[in-house]
């Protein structure tokens, strides 16, 4: 049923509906006269004015009469609806009698219509309980901005009542500030055949309350499609805006910062197929989101077969209370490379538990991964060479360390270096460096091995683990050890290979000295040969001057020139047993003549450097059992070294030599008035080949060879000496085995001297031959003499022969040709051949002595000594052949 306010609208719009034709009528025909007949437009005018006049009263005629009491008559029947009740039922209808039969009508309906319109009484307040218990804002609107309707909500929102927002002066936008929206733009997207559109409209209420409302509008038309009226539901969407403004930003950081990432972001379902890549993942790919995103592209495809595994695996284990796990995969990507992707993933659940989609941020590791895998690589590699450098440098014999060269550190060691040097690895400062001899040595090592790498053959001295020092070869090169500077050095102990060089040296010098003495052997066996000869001729003639003559006078100078020639014969003797190479024999020694003999031969070198001699030589001194020309070596020895240590100070320079027998011991003192020596150096005296002589003066040996000689006569040799007190030598040698060899004058009487014997002298050197003759003539033999040894074979041809004398040394035929003739010619003849040589030195004739055993008298000859040697040769040849005989 129509309201109040829908009647007085339905009166509006009848009027209007009966107006406007007629208007529209008038003014049609008005415009048409005008412009088409250009007639005069005032009766037009006239009527039009008229049927205006007309209307207006009809209006007000109705509006009085019939709208306005059907009105109250409506708003009477709501009323009673609603139970309010009057005194006077009908008191608010006053109508005329004209239109008592529209009132009767009226009532009849009403009457009739009561239950409906109670029905629609309770419609409407149920809808208006509807609408106002809405939080939205619900509001009916004219075209001209005249609200109809607003809810409790609206009028809470604007703060105006009801009444304030339905008067007739109130105006829509009267709410809202002058930027809150446009109201024709509303009116302009609405038509009939699109009354719905939806707005925001954002600003500030006129209280100044900012706001933001979604509208919903709907146009109301009449019949015609005239806009008539808009229906608007809004709500408040400041929240929501702002939410979804934080949401829009939120998606807005989140995609910056999921397409901004290197990392790759998918989402993707269980079976592999992608709803969503980023752009690090397309780049990655070389593919476009739409290609990846496409439903036929499936990321388990690009696993290979055991990567597609053990991913189906991983996606297995995910659960609703363990949704993130993460895993490193092999992807053989679209271009054909194959990339490690590691990848951190998380399952997406629905409410049953299952999995739906899998959210994984990933990133490529190849890289990493092929590092780790050629760190790996490398490591075994290095490992491997690690192994087989310990396994080298243990197998190598030598001391092999690594040290790194700031610290320093010893970073590496093998067992010869351990057992060797005892060095431990983790050793530092001065532990580590606490084998070499001489920490400049090293800094040296360390500057050429900086400056070029390598260094071989480097000499240094070092200490090993016993604490002795070493002579050693380093060689070294420059390595990186554990990200330091290194030095990698091999060391060779050529302590040995030293000592060798020196015994070599020494040996070489040995050598040298030995050919010298050969050499000087030969000269002496010249010299020997030259000097013998005339000497035995001085020597045999003066013993016999003296011996026969009466002349006192001529005895003494006799006597003089026999002990000249004498001298000269000993040091003729002395140098050559001190030339003469064979093995020591030993036999009754007068240590007192060895000592005289030993002064003789140092005479001119003492006399030429001033050094006074004092001898004090005990008589009688019983004879030692030794070899004379080794102890002759010992005595002469100390004699030097005390003359050359006496040239160190000024004069007066004493030389002094004391010989005592004491019980069974001999002791020969030999000391010295020079600069003496330290402790440092008294200790080492006797060491071989220590000396503190200048290079080329010494070789360190004499005193060793004196230990040895007195050594190995049972005897021994003390120093006693201080700094600048001079030296003492003590030479004790034992006499016991002396005693038991019986001396010439204690063997008896002499046996009968033999009888008259034919002798043969062969000797190049007529007076030698012509002396021999002559001595040997004064004991009554039959003495023939042979120039050479031709000669003698000749005369052993003719005549008979009882003993021949021959020099060994002749030209042509010597002396052992001319015994293989005897032995060929005459073999018993051969036995009976004396030699006599002042040459002893030459190696054949030692040879040659030794393997027939043939008698030798040595010259100088002394007469008494050659007459008893012959003597004792004739004798021993009779006995010979006296058994000879027998048998």
């Amino acid at each position: 049923m129509p309201t109040s306010s829908k009647l007085s609208r339905h009166f509006a719009s009848l009027m209007a509906a009966c107006v406007l034709p007629l208007v529209a009528l008038v003014a049609g025909i008005g415009l048409y006269q005008s412009y088409a007949l250009q007639q005069s437009l005032l009766p037009y005018a006239l009527i039009l004015l008229g049927l205006l006049a007309s209307v207006f009263a009809l209006h007000r005629v109705l509006l009085r009469e019939i709208v306005g009491p059907a009105i109250s008559l409506v708003d009477h029947v709501r009323s009673g609806a609603a139970g309010e009740t009057t005194d006077k039922p009908g008191a608010a209808i006053k109508t005329s009698a004209l239109w008592q039969p529209w009132i009767d009508m009226a009532s009849s309906i009403f009457a009739e219509n009561r239950r409906a319109l109670r029905e629609l009484a309770d419609s409407e307040q149920r809808y208006r309980n509807v609408v106002e218990a809405q939080t939205e804002y619900i509001i009916r609107v004219a075209p001209d901005g005249r609200m109809s309707f607003a809810n409790d909500a609206y009028c809470r929102l604007v703060g105006k009542t009801r009444e304030e927002l339905l008067s007739p002066d109130w105006h829509y936008f009267n709410s809202f500030s002058a930027d809150f929206g446009s109201f024709d733009e509303i009116i302009g997207r609405v038509t009939p055949e699109r009354p719905v559109c939806e707005v925001e409209e954002a600003g500030a209420l006129s209280d100044g309350r900012e706001v933001h409302i979604h509208w919903t509008d709907r146009g109301i038309f009449d019949a015609s499609g005239k806009l008539i009226e808009i229906q608007s539901i809004g709500r408040d969407v400041a929240e929501q805006k702002l939410a979804r403004q934080a949401l829009e930003a939120s998606e807005q950081r989140y995609r910056s910062v999921v397409e901004l990432q290197t990392e790759f972001v998918v989402r993707m379902s269980p079976e592999g197929h992608l709803s969503f890549v980023n752009d690090a993942y397309c780049r990655a790919c070389r593919m476009t989101r739409e290609q990846l995103l496409d439903p036929s592209w499936c990321e388990l495809d690009v696993l290979p077969p055991d990567e597609r595994r053990r991913f189906l695996d991983h996606l297995a284990r995910l659960t609703p209370q363990a949704p993130d796990a993460s895993m490193e995969l092999l992807n053989a990507m679209p271009d054909g490379v194959r990339r490690w992707l590691a990848w951190n993933d998380h399952g997406i659940f629905d409410s049953d538990g299952r999995l739906v989609e899998v959210q994984s941020v990933g990133r490529d590791i190849s890289d990493r991964v092929l590092a780790e895998q050629a760190r790996i690589e490398a490591e075994k590699l290095l490992a491997e060479r690690e192994a087989q450098f310990r396994a080298i440098a243990e197998g190598v014999p030598l001391p092999i360390t690594i040290s790194a060269i700031q610290g320093p550190e010893i970073l590496f060691v093998n067992e010869p270096a351990r057992r060797t040097l005892g060095i431990e690895v983790g050793q530092t400062g001065a532990e580590a460096t606490s084998t070499w001899e001489d920490l400049s040595q090293r800094d040296h090592l360390l500057r050429l091995l900086q400056r070029d790498g390598i260094v071989d053959a480097f000499e240094a001295g070092m200490t090993n683990m016993q604490g002795s020092r070493m002579d050693t070869l380093v060689s070294a090169r420059l390595i990186t050890q554990a990200g330091r500077s290194a030095m990698l050095a091999a060391v060779t102990d050529i302590t040995r290979q030293r000592e060798a060089e020196a015994e070599i040296a020494r040996q070489r010098e040995t050598l040298y000295q030995s050919e010298k003495l050969s050499a000087l052997g030969s000269l002496l066996a010249g010299v020997a040969h030259e000097l013998n000869n005339p000497l035995s001729v001085v020597i045999g003639y003066s013993s016999m001057l003296k011996e026969f003559s009466t002349d006192k006078a001529t005895v003494g100078r006799a006597d003089k020139i026999h002990a000249a020639a004498e001298r000269c014969s000993r040091i003729v003797r002395t140098f050559l047993a001190m030339a003469r190479k064979k093995p020591p024999t030993r036999g009754a020694v007068d240590i007192n003549e060895v000592v005289v003999a030993s002064l003789e031969l140092a005479a001119y070198s003492l006399r030429s450097a001033g050094v006074e001699i004092r001898t004090e030589l005990a008589e009688p001194l019983p004879n030692i059992w030794g070899d004379r020309d080794q102890l002759h070596q010992v005595i002469t020895n100390l004699v030097v070294n005390a003359q050359q240590a006496l040239l160190q100070v000024p004069h007066p320079r004493r030389l002094t030599i004391v010989t005592s027998g004491e019980g069974d011991a001999v002791e020969v003192v030999v000391a010295d008035n020079g600069p003496g020596m330290p402790e440092t150096v008294r200790a080492r005296a006797f060491e071989p080949f220590y000396t503190t002589k200048m290079a080329g003066e010494g070789t360190g040996v004499g005193l060793s060879v004196c230990q040895g000689i007195v050594t190995a006569h049972d005897g021994s040799i003390e120093l006693d000496s201080t700094q600048g007190g001079g030296a003492r030598f003590t030479v004790r040698l034992p006499s016991g085995k002396a005693e038991t060899a019986p001396a010439p004058e204690a063997a008896g009487r002499a046996p009968p001297a033999p009888s008259a014997a034919r002798i043969l002298v062969v000797d190049d050197d007529a007076d030698i031959a012509s002396m021999i003759a002559e001595m040997l003539r004064r004991d009554g033999h039959d003495v023939t003499i042979a120039d050479d040894a031709n000669a003698a074979l000749k005369a052993v041809r003719a005549d008979g022969i009882d003993l021949l004398i021959s020099d060994i040394r002749m030209p042509g035929l010597d002396g052992p040709g001319l015994y293989r003739a005897l032995e060929q010619l005459r073999p018993g003849l051969a036995k009976r051949l004396l030699f006599v040589t002042g040459d002893t030195l030459a190696p054949e004739i030692d040879r040659f002595i030794g393997e027939t055993g043939a008698p030798v008298i040595e010259k100088p000859l002394d007469p008494q000594t050659f007459r008893r040697l012959v003597m004792e040769r004739l004798r021993a040849m009779e006995t010979s052949a006296m058994e000879e005989a027998k048998a």
